[in-house]
């Protein structure tokens, strides 16, 4: 096994963000030029662009609730997925809650008095 580093730059035109991989052998190294290469690769501002603060997406708010599994309690969106949930400035385990409880992070930009981002 020869490890070695494959790296990708965003396909979206004017983008100087570049990705990269760690590559466990050359099959990896091929899928994932096959997956990637020529341009294929976005950044998540342009992958996720909803997802990224801006001067005009200030804010974005994203919840996730507590489910019962047979085996427990866990955080999740659509599904069960931890039974901890951790960000900037908390830390909250499922089973100190009640299924059907709602976590809701709130990100907000908050400006300088008459500035408005770049």
């Amino acid at each position: 096994m020869v490890p070695g580093i494959s790296r990708f730059r965003c396909g979206f035109p004017g983008c100087e963000e570049i990705v990269r991989y760690e590559t466990n052998n050359r099959k990896h190294a091929v899928d994932l030029e096959l997956r990637y290469g020529n341009g294929q690769w976005r950044c998540v501002r342009h992958s996720q662009p909803s997802s990224v603060l801006s001067a005009d997406n200030n804010r974005i708010v994203d919840e996730m609730a507590v489910f019962e599994e047979t085996h427990g309690l866990y955080w999740g969106k659509d599904k069960a997925f931890s039974g901890f949930a951790h960000g900037p400035g908390f830390k909250a385990f499922a089973e100190d809650f009640p299924p059907g409880t709602i976590l809701r992070v709130t990100a907000e930009l908050v400006f300088p008095p008459h500035q408005k981002g770049k």
